[in-house]
């Protein structure tokens, strides 16, 4: 099989190795896409001293079964299945555990099935407890973000607020449901959100950006007793610009990121059924696809983000 190691910075190679063996609870799956997670990038644009090199990542995964562990039940050969995995998801085949697999509809293309950050967006959203007539605004409306805007949508939020610096996302945003898009570069939103909220605030707000910038709008945007969702990956240090105005403000912080495995794969599960139902678009999301061999460039497109980009996704015949 074919798979690409990262030896450091900037240096991914395609390598041939050894079909994975599964053992009696696991399946082989034949990857057919792999999304690059913004996660990654800090890991392919330098050479972290905290990381061990060569290594394989990957983890955005979906696919037909190829072979099953005689422990398995309930998933055959040729099934369609999003799965989670934490790493080797940029290779032609992968071994997966059966509870992790997560079956697609025959309607549902291989690019748009991604169980790991339907996960992410699905228990942010749920640890957040959106309620019914919320004001919600998202802070950074990428390929999360606008992921997000659809299942705060599905909550019951009346208005959700789409926050980019790229009109072409916002458009992306407004079509998916957004009810006001703002853009920082071209008017204040501060004082828009004032006038659009009679001067309180927004009941929540999502910091999807990852930035120290969309961290600290975040923060002035939202209403006294609101609460304050961290969900951007955030590489690198990052500091809370004014501590006593957030303690003043009594915010509600959450934390919406999540290392118990269990929470992970439930989050999957409904995350990939509100796909298979039809109630989360992803078409809009996928703008940009490469094989393998250009994974180099799947990575570049995610750094720079050309105009109209959203995600890179590696694809595999």
């Amino acid at each position: 099989m074919k798979i690409a190691k990262l030896k450091g910075a900037h240096d991914f190679v395609i390598e041939e190795k050894d079909r994975p063996e599964i053992g009696d609870e696991e399946c082989l799956i034949r990857v057919k896409a792999c999304g690059v997670c913004h996660s990654e990038l800090d890991q392919w644009a330098n050479t972290l001293e905290n990381l061990e090199y060569p290594r394989y990542i990957g983890h955005e995964v979906a696919g037909e079964v190829i072979a099953v562990g005689d422990q398995v039940q309930d998933i055959k050969p040729d099934d369609r299945v999003a799965v989670w995995v934490d790493q080797r998801g940029y290779a032609t085949e992968v071994a997966v555990e059966a509870d992790r697999i997560f079956p697609i509809h025959d309607s549902v293309p291989f690019v748009e099935a991604m169980a790991e950050p339907l996960a992410c967006t699905t228990n942010g959203v749920i640890k957040a407890n959106i309620e019914l007539a919320d004001t919600v605004a998202l802070v950074g409306t990428g390929f999360m973000g606008l992921i997000l805007l659809q299942q705060i949508k599905l909550k019951g939020a009346t208005r959700v607020i789409a926050i980019d610096i790229r009109d072409e996302i916002l458009e992306v945003a407004e079509q998916l449901g957004a009810d006001v898009t703002l853009n920082p570069g071209k008017e204040n939103v501060e004082e828009r959100i004032k006038e659009i909220t009679a001067g309180k605030g927004v009941d929540a707000a999502f910091e999807v950006g990852g930035k120290q910038a969309t961290l600290d709008l975040t923060a002035k945007i939202i209403r006294m007793e609101g609460k304050l969702i961290i969900f951007g990956y955030h590489p690198g240090l990052r500091k809370i610009e004014d501590l006593g105005y957030w303690n003043w403000m009594a915010f509600d912080i959450i934390n919406a990121h999540f290392r118990d495995l269990g929470t992970i794969l439930k989050g999957a599960d409904i995350g990939i059924r509100l796909l298979n139902s039809g109630q989360i678009k992803m078409k809009p999301l996928i703008t940009n696809t490469y094989p393998l061999e250009d994974i180099e460039a799947a990575f570049q497109a995610a750094q720079s983000k050309p105009e109209g980009f959203i995600k890179s996704v590696i694809t595999f015949r």
